[in-house]
């Protein structure tokens, strides 16, 4: 019973020179326990769901002091991840080319006109006579 006391104590004090730190975001990756205190020795007051953001307001060996529902409590710090921050992206829309379809003129088959005959050729077919 001593013990616990001496290392509640113990943790008492650490959380009062860790509690002047700024806090900063964190996102909890997997079930997590939010305990009592920094160790898997300290009971879990409740489970952190994945994806919750809470703030962080400082370290204890691999525990981080955490804000989360009104209660301040410690979760591992390997169940801590930093936020994505997305900016966002300006969006231009550029609208396609129009492209112009030209469609191909048809090819006409036209037949060659005759040339005219040169002036002063026989053109009629010649008879041979025996």
């Amino acid at each position: 019973m001593k013990s616990k006391i001496a290392s509640a104590l113990a943790v008492a004090a650490l959380v009062g020179s860790v509690g002047s730190a700024a806090a900063f975001p964190r996102v909890v990756t997997d079930l997590a326990a939010f305990r009592s205190g920094p160790g898997v020795t300290f009971l879990p007051i409740l489970a952190v769901p994945p994806r919750t953001i809470v703030d962080v307001h400082g370290h204890i060996g691999g525990w981080s002091r955490v804000f989360y529902a009104g209660k301040v409590g410690f979760i591992a710090n390997s169940l801590l991840a930093r936020p994505v921050v997305v900016a966002p992206v300006a969006a231009t829309v550029v609208a396609p080319a129009i492209a112009t379809v030209v469609a191909p003129t048809p090819v006409v088959a036209v037949a060659p006109a005759p040339a005219p005959a040169p002036i002063g050729i026989i053109t009629a077919p010649l008879r041979i006579f025996e």
